[in-house]
This record gives C-alpha cells, structure tokens and sequence, in this order.
C-alpha cells in the first residue's frame, strides 16, 4: 500500500440472524465465528497494519449493539473510535457517520467479508472500489458489479442479473473524505429506506468524483447466509492445510 495517511473504517452493522446454526444465540453478524474467530476480529487482524493515520480506527456498530465494541476495543486498544448506527438505514449513511471522525482518506471494510489474498496498490489520489480479479460470474450477480474503462468505473450495477463485461465489488473502499461527504446528497432508496453504496458510489462517479479500480486476488465470500458461513470454513480449512 502507498506510504499516505489512511484511516481503516469497519462498517460493522447487522444483526446476523440468517447465520445462526444455534436459534439462541444472539451475536450480530460481525461477530460470527468464521474458522473460530469472528469476522471483525479477522478483519482488524489481517488489515490493522494498513491504518497509518494519528488518530485510531473507526468502526460503526448498530445502536443497541453492546458486543462488537467490546472485542473492537480488545484487538484496538483505547484508540478504537466506536460510533453507533441508530438504525439500519444503508450503508452509505454508515460511512457518512465516520465523517467527524476522518482526518484522512478512508479506508472502508464492510464487517460481513471473509478475505483471503492480496491486494493491489489503491490510487494515491482519488476514490476506488475494490474488485475481486478471480470471481466467478455467480458471485458478480449476487454483490455488484462494475464495468471499468481504462480502470476508471463507467457503471456500478448493483446484483447484476447479466454479469457479463463487469467486475465483482467486494465491500472494501479507498474513499476521500470529499468524497464520502458528497454521500450525503445520494437518493435513498425508497422501498428500503436506506442509502445504499452503490447508488451512492453512483452518484458521486456522476458528480464530479470520478472512482478509480484496485484489485484484489485470493478468496472472497461475502457471509450474509448459514450456507456462506459454512463455505468461508471449508475455504479456509482448506486454505490453511496448504500452508
């Protein structure tokens, strides 16, 4: 990664009820046990040393949520920043809540991804979305897709039905913080209620915040249902017997 200031963001909302095996749990969705270890602590573990702004790591935790910040606050130390979401309205808004906290460009991961692999260099100016190089077509149709020109995003094309031509997003962001302030005149979608990043990324790509592409490679499983929890553990299972 570039030697500029960047500040890790953790998008960390959810209440994870699609991923639990036992019906009496109540652990929100960052904190699901992945290989034995929760997604966010997977997440700070793996991509902590990218932070390299003065002030600490900002995550945004659904209001009410008493656990995330506890196990946050013990991989981080004091210098986590812990904001809540008073409620579920996108993930656009999430980021937004950062804004006061930002003194650099961001860094965003959302705090359902299991990711195995490496990253390319993001652009040391501008904005950028993340693209995984080794997607296959069905995991484009059920993220978003994005169609580059010259490695510049042309469309942003949200659970694509024809994946075709396009890129899969993986939830991981370079952001300025203009650019993420620019969020805040993005459309809500009005059958959700909420402000959603790609409608949001859309927006600013359309209002003079061109987004540029970095790339990642490796293993990539976005853990929104049971079954993507039981697959992120056989991929790293089988991950970690090739080490």
């Amino acid at each position: 990664m570039p030697e500029i200031s960047r500040q890790l963001v953790f998008i960390c909302g959810g209440k994870g009820a699609r991923l639990r095996a036992d019906s009496a749990s109540t652990l929100p969705k960052s904190l699901t046990e992945i290989a034995g270890e929760p997604i966010i602590g997977r997440l700070i573990r793996q991509f902590q040393s990218l932070h390299t702004a003065g002030p600490g790591p900002i995550a945004i935790v659904a209001q009410g949520d008493g656990l995330t910040p506890v196990v946050i606050r013990k991989l981080l130390g004091s210098r986590a920043i812990i904001v809540e979401q008073a409620k579920p309205d996108g993930v656009a808004n999430a980021i937004l809540l950062a804004m006061p906290h930002l003194v650099s460009d961001a860094l965003v991961f959302l705090g359902d991804i299991v990711l195995e692999g490496v990253f390319s260099e993001p652009p040391t100016s501008g904005s950028a979305v993340c693209l995984w190089n080794d997607a296959p077509d069905q995991a484009t149709r059920e993220n978003f897709g994005v169609q580059l020109e010259n490695e510049i995003v042309a469309k942003l094309v949200e659970k694509p039905a024809d994946p075709r031509g396009l890129k899969c997003g993986i939830g991981v962001y370079a952001l300025q913080r203009a650019c993420i302030a620019q969020f805040a005149r993005a459309p809500i979608n009005p059958l959700k209620g909420e402000r959603e990043i790609t409608m949001a990324l859309s927006h600013v790509k359309d209002h003079g915040f061109p987004l540029r592409a970095f790339h990642f490679s490796g293993a990539y499983i976005n853990v929104n249902r049971l079954a993507d929890r039981s697959q992120a553990e056989v991929v790293l299972q089988s991950l970690s017997r090739r080490r």
